[in-house]
């Protein structure tokens, strides 16, 4: 961890300077929660601005030990059905949800990212899931709607492994407008 510190710290004046700072992010970095805690906790006492990047599927207890330490949420909402939730990612979505739920009751400051990948999570249900969140919780500082991409795909290669069946494509850029236009209809201001 003090390695990772050294480091952070090199860009200090930036961060200083833009009002950035780090960005705890993966796969899920609460995965390492001992070195996700004890990184964030290395930061809050330099005063450098803290960021968890999340799907949110992890125990309550261990968002509430982190939650003094992060300045803001970037928290993942992929499917409004909890059934394709468990069907696309292996996990339903109620932990999830619950956890969103926690943090906003805590005051936590949060930003709803939502990847978007045609023919899986674009249809109207899932947008009016969005919408429903954002009003269900109006404190929000945002909704970011994230179009699919493939660039990571070589990776699974390099692990030995097959990518997911995954029937999608890049959104072209009429998709990305529809969704934003669909969401901007049902009263979310997104921020991407």
């Amino acid at each position: 961890m003090d390695e990772v510190m050294q480091i952070v710290l090199r860009d200090r004046v930036y961060y200083d300077a833009s009002g950035g700072g780090i960005t705890l992010s993966g796969g899920e970095p609460t995965l390492q929660f001992e070195f996700c805690k004890a990184l964030l906790r290395a930061a809050r006492e330099h005063n450098i601005h803290t960021c968890l990047d999340t799907s949110g599927h992890d125990g309550e207890e261990d968002f509430a030990e982190l939650l003094p330490l992060v300045d803001l949420f970037l928290y993942d909402y992929k499917l409004t059905s909890s059934e394709s939730h468990l069907r696309w990612t292996g996990a339903g979505n109620e932990l999830i949800l619950s956890n969103l739920e926690f943090l906003y009751r805590s005051g936590a400051a949060i930003i709803l990212r939502c990847p978007i990948l045609p023919g899986i999570n674009d249809s109207q249900e899932h947008l009016e899931g969005i919408a429903a969140l954002n009003r269900k919780y109006p404190r929000l500082r945002g909704v970011e709607i994230l179009p699919y991409h493939d660039i990571g795909l070589y990776k699974f290669g390099l692990l030995g492994m097959d990518p997911p069946p995954l029937n999608t494509s890049v959104p072209t850029q009429e998709e990305q407008l529809h969704y934003k236009q669909v969401l901007s209809g049902l009263g979310v201001r997104t921020t991407s």
